[in-house]
């Protein structure tokens, strides 16, 4: 089987927002940071608004992969994703070249991230990527359509959890409204 570097698949964002370099503009802009991101490719809780003109480079896009650069554990696809939304301070995006599926590779670093993490880190107190580590991480070259195939399962299974969750949650709630009926 054939491997890439990642930095050979993806474009390799990785964000800082310094206010002190940024420049202040009238509208606000809607950033994400590291606590909007959780397991399951779930983004929760509102954006952070400032003046700050944003670089648009940290715009985030549906197809994106987000990676939080402290104790990663997960990565988060991109699905759906409101217009003006940036990505704010220790958070990666990647970008999944032609040719290259962006499920697939999301399902690769999901399953890579905590152990990469780990042995990137060593000596430090909390667990981190640094670009290096990042772009060497080694990807199966598969032929596209066995990427897609492939990316298409792993989503299509974060998707089945979440619903099952979800129902679980409506159980609940309706055996406690039946319970005070």
């Amino acid at each position: 089987m054939r491997y890439i570097k990642l930095s050979d698949a993806v474009e390799i964002k990785f964000c800082s927002v310094s206010p002190a370099r940024m420049k202040i503009q009238q509208e606000k802009t809607k950033w994400l940071s590291c606590s909007n991101f959780i397991a399951d490719n779930n983004i929760v809780g509102e954006p952070t608004l400032t003046n700050f003109v944003p670089d648009e480079s940290f715009a985030i896009h549906p197809e994106d992969i987000i990676i939080k650069r402290i104790t990663p554990g997960y990565v988060n696809y991109i699905t759906d994703i409101a217009d003006d939304l940036y990505a704010g301070n220790n958070l990666i995006i990647l970008t999944a070249h032609d040719g290259i599926d962006a499920k697939y590779l999301a399902m690769i670093l999901n399953d890579k991230i905590s152990l990469i993490s780990e042995s990137s880190s060593i000596g430090a107190v909390m667990k981190s990527l640094s670009r290096p580590d990042l772009e060497k991480i080694k990807i199966p070259l598969l032929p596209y359509e066995k990427q897609k195939m492939l990316g298409e399962v792993w989503f299509l299974n974060i998707e089945l959890k979440k619903m099952k969750n979800r129902l679980s949650e409506l159980e609940c709630i309706k055996s406690n409204y039946e319970l005070t009926q």
